[in-house]
């Protein structure tokens, strides 16, 4: 995978400095990484490209979901990496989420990570 020119989110992206990161640490720190096949910024954009063809990425399964279930998309496992990736929820107020889809959202998501 590291030798692979992928479709990438742009420098600076937390998605795509997670996945070099990520490859670095399978691989060691010196390892070289292929450039980048393109640069897009997005993950819609990315999604777009590579549905057009112009290659592979690596993305999250909930982006490309849809995709996956229809064989739109194929998905190919690499059990040597660790791509889980913690991710933080933020709003404005008090320590209780908004009331509606932001609060059940935040609840679904505390519920499965407990199991």
């Amino acid at each position: 995978l590291a030798q692979t020119p992928l479709v990438t989110r742009e420098p600076g992206s937390g998605t795509r400095d997670f996945l070099e990161s990520a490859l670095r640490t399978a691989l060691g720190d010196g390892a070289e990484l292929a450039a980048p096949l393109l640069e897009l910024s997005s993950a819609a954009a990315v999604r777009s490209a590579v549905l057009a063809g112009a290659g592979p990425a690596v993305m999250s399964r909930l982006a490309v979901a849809d995709d996956l279930a229809v064989g739109r998309l194929t998905r190919l496992a690499a059990p040597e990496l660790d791509l889980r990736r913690e991710l933080r929820a933020i709003w404005v107020g008090g320590r209780t989420p908004p009331a509606g889809a932001v609060r059940d959202f935040l609840s679904y998501i505390a519920s499965t990570a407990a199991s």
